[in-house]
């Protein structure tokens, strides 16, 4: 048996959470995808979210109290590419999860994302109106709403995250940045698309504090500044203490997408802060020195 069930454990986010599970000593399982990453920390079984038959007896058989809901198809251009397995994944599997959870009286917290927003009226608290771009926020969206409907269901809406992977994997936009700007190779930044960005460790504890408390419906885990893409880089160049001459100003209109990019989908985490007394995570400039000195982090020069 197992307290917590974890989707997508080999994820960014995911598979740093299976290290975090592991340090607080939580009996834990994940899933992975048989076509994805292995954590470097915890226990994981491969299976296919969309074939609920591959994974529901084993977990039957753990009995989680805790079911974190991670898996996605969670990149913009993939859920605009292939619409009927993204629905699949993000909506179609939930529902089937919240089936099982119904079944195991578990709790169910959802990571759902800051892109079920415009970026017109920022900063969004939980209250705001929803309106997606992409069809990979209209997928989240809908999937919230199956989660809103379960007595013990919480939607967590996370911001772009930065960090080390806790699983082998391609290098993401963090692992690109600091390789690019430790080599003294120029990057190219947005300076007019706005986020509230969030370490992967600070995410990983925001999630298991919000799996220990009792709140349900929506709340915002978004970190404490509203930054560009550039002006994360900024942070980045001076944590390495790299040249900000490496890093280049560009715009939305420049990238070339079949879909909008939102321009400010900035996210008020007041009531997660009124919950727990803490902010959901710390400012980048406080977070980078343990970040870069962190395992794994030299391979990225």
């Amino acid at each position: 048996m197992s307290e917590i069930f974890v989707t997508g454990a080999g994820g960014q986010v995911g598979s740093v959470l299976m290290r975090v599970l592991a340090e607080q000593r939580r009996a834990a399982v994940g899933m992975v995808s048989p076509r994805g990453c292995v954590p470097n920390v915890g226990k994981v079984f491969a299976a296919d979210l969309c074939e609920p038959s591959s994974f529901e007896a084993r977990l039957f058989a753990q009995a989680p109290k805790l079911i974190v809901h991670l898996a996605a198809v969670s990149q913009i251009a993939a859920a605009y590419e292939d619409p009927e397995h993204a629905r699949q994944v993000n909506v179609d599997a939930t529902v089937q999860l919240l089936r099982f959870a119904d079944a195991l009286g578990a709790r169910f917290v959802y990571a759902s994302t800051d892109l079920v927003f415009d970026g017109e009226s920022a900063p969004y608290d939980e209250s705001a109106a929803t309106e997606p771009l992409s069809f990979y926020g209209r997928t989240k969206l809908e999937a919230e709403c199956h989660v809103m409907a379960y007595k013990r269901g919480l939607c967590v809406r996370l911001p772009l995250m930065y960090g080390l992977c806790e699983a082998p994997r391609a290098p993401g936009f963090f692992e690109a940045l600091v390789a690019s700007l430790r080599a003294g190779r120029s990057v190219a930044l947005f300076e007019d698309e706005v986020r509230t960005p969030l370490w992967f460790d600070d995410a990983a504890h925001a999630l298991v504090r919000l799996g220990d408390s009792e709140l349900t419906g929506v709340v915002h885990a978004g970190g404490p500044e509203r930054l560009s893409r550039w002006q994360m880089g900024q942070a980045v160049a001076n944590a390495l203490g790299a040249p900000e001459q490496l890093l280049t100003r560009t715009q939305r209109a420049a990238a070339a997408a079949p879909e909008p990019r939102a321009r400010d989908v900035s996210l008020d985490s007041s009531r997660y802060e009124r919950a727990f007394a803490v902010a959901p995570g710390r400012r980048m400039a406080e977070a980078l020195p343990e970040l870069l000195t962190r395992r794994g982090s030299a391979a990225l020069s």
